[in-house]
C-alpha cells in the first residue's frame, strides 16, 4: 500500500492518543523487538492498514509514544508558570498536569524505552526534550530554595526522586480504579510538594477510596 494511500483517511473511532496508550502499553508488555504493528492493530480490533494513518512503520509509533508524555510534562510547566506565580504551587501544578497527562489521556501507558530501539537521531531528539523537561523542574526547585518556599536539597537528586515516584504511577494506575487521573494527580503533586516546602508538618494520611 503506497504512503498516499495508507494517509487518505481516519478510521471512524480510532484516534492518535488511543494507538499510542495501546501501543505503550504492548511495548512494555511484550518488548519493542518482540511487538508487531499486528500486535497493536489487534488489540485495537482494527487492521494494521488502519494504523498507517497515523505512522509510517513501528519505529515512528515508538517515538510517538516517547514523545507524547515529555510534550504533556512539558506544556504542564508552561501553563503552570503562566498561571502561578509561587515556586511551589507552580511544581504543584506542574507535576499534577503531567500525572493528570499519563493517567487520563494516555490511560496509564506510558513506554519504558530500551536502549538502541530508536535511530540515533530519534534518540537525540527524544533525549534533549526529557532533558529540557528535568531541566525546567529543577529550575522551579531552585527559585523555590532561593526564595526560601523550599528546604535546602540537591536539585539533581530532588528531581530525579520526583520523576521517578511520577513514573511509577503507570505500573500500578488502573482506569478502572477507585481513584480517577485527576485525584490521583491532585493527591500525589500535594505530597511530593509539601516533602520540600518550608516550616510544613508531615501532610495528613489521605482518606481512603471508597
Amino acid at each position: 500500500m503506497r504512503n498516499g494511500e495508507q494517509r487518505t483517511r481516519a478510521r471512524p473511532g480510532l484516534s492518535r492518543e488511543r494507538i499510542l496508550a495501546e501501543a505503550a502499553r504492548i511495548f512494555n508488555r511484550l518488548g519493542y523487538h518482540g511487538a508487531t504493528l499486528d500486535d497493536v492493530a489487534r488489540a485495537l480490533g482494527v487492521t494494521k492498514a488502519a494504523l498507517y494513518y497515523y505512522v509510517a512503520n513501528k519505529e515512528e509509533l515508538l517515538f510517538q509514544c516517547c514523545k507524547v508524555p515529555i510534550a504533556i510534562g512539558l506544556e504542564g510547566i508552561r501553563r503552570a508558570q503562566a498561571e502561578a506565580a509561587a515556586p511551589d504551587e507552580q511544581l504543584r501544578r506542574a507535576l499534577a498536569a503531567y500525572i493528570e497527562g499519563i493517567t487520563d489521556q494516555l490511560r496509564g501507558s506510558v513506554v519504558i524505552l530500551e536502549e538502541g530501539t530508536l535511530s540515533a537521531e530519534r534518540y537525540r531528539e527524544v533525549k534533549a526534550e526529557r532533558d529540557e523537561y528535568e531541566r525546567q523542574l529543577r529550575g522551579i526547585i531552585a527559585r523555590g530554595v532561593a526564595d526560601g518556599a523550599f528546604v535546602p536539597c540537591d536539585l539533581r537528586l530532588v528531581g530525579f526522586a520526583l520523576l521517578g515516584a511520577m513514573n511509577w504511577i503507570p505500573k500500578w494506575y488502573r482506569p478502572d480504579g477507585p481513584r480517577s487521573g485527576r485525584e490521583i494527580a491532585e493527591i500525589f503533586s500535594s505530597y511530593l510538594v509539601r516533602g520540600l516546602q518550608a516550616g510544613t508538618r508531615p501532610p495528613a494520611l489521605v482518606e481512603s477510596a471508597r
